[in-house]
């Protein structure tokens, strides 16, 4: 069985402006792939409408339920999240 992937982009920043966070989840990417697993295009959570809530449709445009979505379908989630130096 193959194992699928797909990773969380939490940057801060929107796209195009590059991302250390997008860097280390393609070299997370490069490892699995060693590995067979199939990589879904990382999500960059930043370019999307995410409304806040608990449930899985906050409405109003949301796109939540497309990353949702996406999570399910999935074997191995990544959470790429920035960490904040201060510098």
């Amino acid at each position: 069985m193959e194992l699928k992937s797909v990773a969380l982009n939490c940057t801060l920043r929107r796209s195009p402006s590059k991302s250390s966070t997008a860097r280390l989840l393609s070299d997370i990417d490069r490892e699995l792939a060693r590995h067979s697993v199939q990589i879904l295009e990382p999500v960059r959570i930043a370019d999307l409408k995410i409304e806040p809530g608990v449930s899985t449709d906050e409405g109003n445009g949301d796109e939540w339920p497309m990353v949702r979505e996406r999570i399910l379908e999935r074997d191995i989630l990544i959470f790429g999240t920035p960490i904040w130096l201060g510098h």
